[in-house]
């Protein structure tokens, strides 16, 4: 199983939406954590019997979407937030204890635009970065997660003037 991951996309929903033609025929599911939800809509056509799972964010308002959300797949347990409410800012530690606290060995969030992949003490925590508005030096990014035999891989992607590359990857 092969989650395609997005964050921060801001209606800027190009590049989001060929990376998901790309890949629509390797991936199992896509999530989309926040700043806008509303982006998700194109998903429906261009891959419909694909799953979507997405939590709002910080810019995302009165639109019925959970702000946190936690899910079981491919027995891993998969807690998503878009950040904020966790001061991702600052640090990782309070989205690690609520991801804990969920019973989550995968933590994901967004809101910094900024890519981060790290295993923390046993829980997988990552921000695919933004698709849209990278605040860092890297290029605009995307993650997957890979499951295959209850072992699971991270990888963050970079999409280059050259193209698409991995940038990080880690295996739990």
């Amino acid at each position: 199983m092969k989650l395609l991951i997005f964050s921060d996309s801001h209606y800027r929903t190009e590049p989001m939406y060929s990376v998901a033609e790309k890949y629509s025929s390797v991936i199992d599911g896509i999530i989309h954590l926040g700043d806008c939800t509303e982006d998700i809509s194109g998903f429906k056509t261009i891959c419909p019997d694909i799953p979507i799972y997405n939590v709002r964010g910080n810019n995302d308002y009165e639109n019925g979407c959970p702000a946190e959300r936690t899910v079981p797949i491919a027995g891993h347990t998969i807690f998503m937030t878009h950040g904020h409410r966790q001061r991702v800012y600052y640090n990782t530690d309070t989205l690690y204890y609520t991801a804990a606290q969920n019973g989550a060995d995968i933590a994901l969030f967004g809101h910094t635009h900024v890519p981060y992949l790290q295993n923390e003490n046993g829980i997988l925590i990552m921000n695919p970065g933004s698709i849209s508005l990278p605040r860092s030096s890297v290029e605009k990014t995307f993650a997957f997660i890979t499951f295959e035999n209850r072992k699971a891989e991270a990888v963050i992607m970079k999409i280059g003037h050259d193209g698409i590359s991995k940038l990080a990857s880690l295996s739990f």
